[in-house]
């Protein structure tokens, strides 16, 4: 007894011939009867029974089709659980992000993910970027979004997705609105708002005010670059931000201009390095690169 077999005999009982069964399965008649006969022999009884020309099932063949029935709904039932899958994926996804965008683009980006995909469960875990990548090597979260990596990442896959020019900025009426751009000396003795010592972002700006041009006044400190931007509103300093922060914040009261020399603000898109990537995050990890590419071109 085999499956062609079985399929064929379930495609007679639901036509209720042999013709019509051929036809359904895109084959010949005399294939159909062959195959029935096969059927016959293997089970050890008659299937069916010519009475008056039409071609009814035995007792023992409606039995057996009772069982045959069952487990195609059980085979239509798992066809159905693929075509889920494949649509929707697996149903959960967990997102490792550093906080200057799981507080800016990265909502907006899930708002238009479960557009798509309404019945994804998301749980985002924000941190900075070595534990991001941390959460992400270890497969505890399926994709992570860090602002800077390390020379080596064991156990992670990083892709650049965006990279980006600084931007100074400063409440609104401040001295610095009457320049074009701004450099490292148009800021001496000014209050500057900064991340924290330990964050590689800070060292990367504090590196554009090496002596003797850093004349900043450092006494306001913040892990957030969304902080950032809410304490230069209320006219507490000035700073230098992604430009996809200081976006999200132009409410809070905030101008801004070019800086020179430039610093880069990147995004890496990071992966499991030992795990395959499931459908969700291709989709996830494509749909964010696709909004951040966007967004990038109006500061390259």
């Amino acid at each position: 007894m085999n499956f062609k077999q079985v399929e064929t005999f379930r495609a007679v009982m639901l036509s209720g011939s042999m013709t019509a069964a051929a036809e359904a399965l895109h084959t010949s008649q005399p294939n159909v009867s062959r195959l029935i006969a096969q059927l016959e022999r293997s089970s050890g009884f008659k299937l069916f029974e010519r009475v008056s020309g039409r071609l009814l099932p035995t007792d023992e063949g409606a039995a057996l089709f009772a069982d045959v029935e069952r487990a195609f709904i059980g085979l239509q039932s798992i066809e159905d659980s693929a075509q889920n899958i494949r649509r929707a994926g697996t149903g959960k996804l967990r997102i490792a992000s550093v906080p200057s965008l799981s507080l800016t683009v990265l909502p907006r980006v899930i708002q238009r993910f479960r557009q798509q995909n309404p019945d994804v469960a998301i749980s985002i875990h924000t941190s900075d970027s070595p534990t991001a990548t941390h959460w992400t090597a270890s497969q505890y979260c399926d994709l992570g979004l860090a602002s800077y990596i390390g020379e080596e990442t064991p156990g992670v896959k990083p892709t650049l997705i965006c990279d980006v020019p600084g931007i100074c900025i400063f409440p609104k009426g401040h001295r610095l609105a009457a320049l074009e751009t701004i450099g490292p000396e148009d800021l001496r003795d000014e209050e500057f708002v900064s991340l924290l010592h330990n964050d590689g972002t800070r060292a990367r700006i504090d590196r554009a005010f090496a002596m003797p041009l850093d004349r900043r006044k450092l006494s306001l400190e913040t892990p957030f670059a969304a902080t950032i931007c809410s304490l230069v509103g209320l006219g507490l300093g000035v700073s230098i931000v992604s430009p996809m922060v200081a976006l999200e914040y132009r409410h809070m009261g905030i101008e801004v201009r070019p800086f020179r020399p430039q610093i880069r603000f990147s995004t890496y898109l990071l992966l499991p390095a030992d795990r395959p990537q499931s459908l969700l995050s291709q989709r996830f990890g494509a749909l964010i690169s696709e909004m951040l590419t966007e967004a990038a071109k109006d500061w390259q």
